[in-house]
């Protein structure tokens, strides 16, 4: 029974896996892609507060419009929300092709879900994520595909996720910089480099279904498409090396040989779990 009033809980928490998306097309209502969830999470607490709503990421308050996709949404389903106070706290640096905006909008999806009362089931959640993100240009496939973690392929929504041998690995992660999602996926010029390199690449991993197969599959994505000529020399040097989307961005499970100092250089593992209540 959905509570509109009352806030049932003093607080709920979700977590989300950072996920690698090393391929993807650009279609409209539909997310085709093939990546991997990593042991680096964002973590998000709703609590009650007093005053007004307020929204911080790694202690600092936000505009996080993703965040309020996600709320607005709650609000029409499940009636006035109250005050709240929402904090994301992520491993990851964010902005750089890992999924934050999936993990900040399905973590705080099943956080609210939680916190409310209000007895949506889980894949309602991640619909509501999900629509939050891609309504925000920020994502496209990463809500769904963090929900259930490990190493997937999906060629569409309406087509069941395809789970890859899990093979746990070591990977290094170099952030350079962000890219702004909106910019590539809201561009028909993108669009079509991206959606032709994208179904050759998913075309090849149906016939190589492993981690060995994602990774060729992703190179040859982030080759084709031209996203990843920022960092060609990088990837002429590492045969395992490719990006990070959407990232300047970089992940190998190979020691990585850069000519450039990154942001951020990370150690992670691959993770075979998903986004859960905590």
């Amino acid at each position: 029974m959905v509570r509109t009033e009352a806030i049932l809980m003093g607080k709920a928490s979700a977590s989300c896996p950072s996920y690698v998306t090393g391929v993807f097309c650009i279609a409209a209502g539909d997310a085709p892609g093939a990546g991997f969830a990593i042991d680096k999470k964002l973590t998000t607490t709703v609590s009650a507060a007093s005053g007004r709503t307020t929204i911080f990421i790694n202690g600092s308050e936000s505009p996080a419009p993703v965040s309020k996709a996600v709320m607005r949404r709650f609000v029409e389903k499940c009636g006035r929300m109250g005050i709240v106070e929402i904090r994301h706290e992520a491993e990851v640096p964010i902005g750089f092709g890992l999924g934050m905006s999936a993990a900040g909008a399905l973590s705080l999806s099943l956080a609210l879900n939680e916190f409310l009362g209000a007895g949506l089931g889980r894949e309602e959640c991640v619909k509501i994520a999900h629509d939050s993100d891609v309504e925000c240009g920020t994502g496209l496939s990463g809500v769904d595909a963090a929900a259930v973690g490990g190493i997937l392929v999906r060629r569409s929504l309406s087509k069941e996720v395809v789970r890859l041998p899990f093979e746990e690995k070591e990977i290094e992660i170099a952030f350079f910089s962000p890219i702004r999602n909106a910019a590539v996926l809201k561009s028909r010029e993108w669009q079509g480099r991206v959606n032709a390199a994208g179904e050759k690449a998913l075309g090849a991993l149906s016939e190589d279904r492993n981690w060995d197969g994602f990774v060729a599959a992703s190179r040859q994505f982030a080759k084709e498409s031209l996203l990843a000529d920022w960092c060609k020399p990088e990837m002429e040097k590492n045969s395992r090396a490719s990006m990070a989307m959407l990232g300047q961005t970089l992940f190998s499970d190979m020691p990585l040989d850069i000519r450039r100092r990154p942001k951020v250089l990370i150690k992670a593992k691959t993770s075979e779990g998903g986004a859960e209540l905590l």
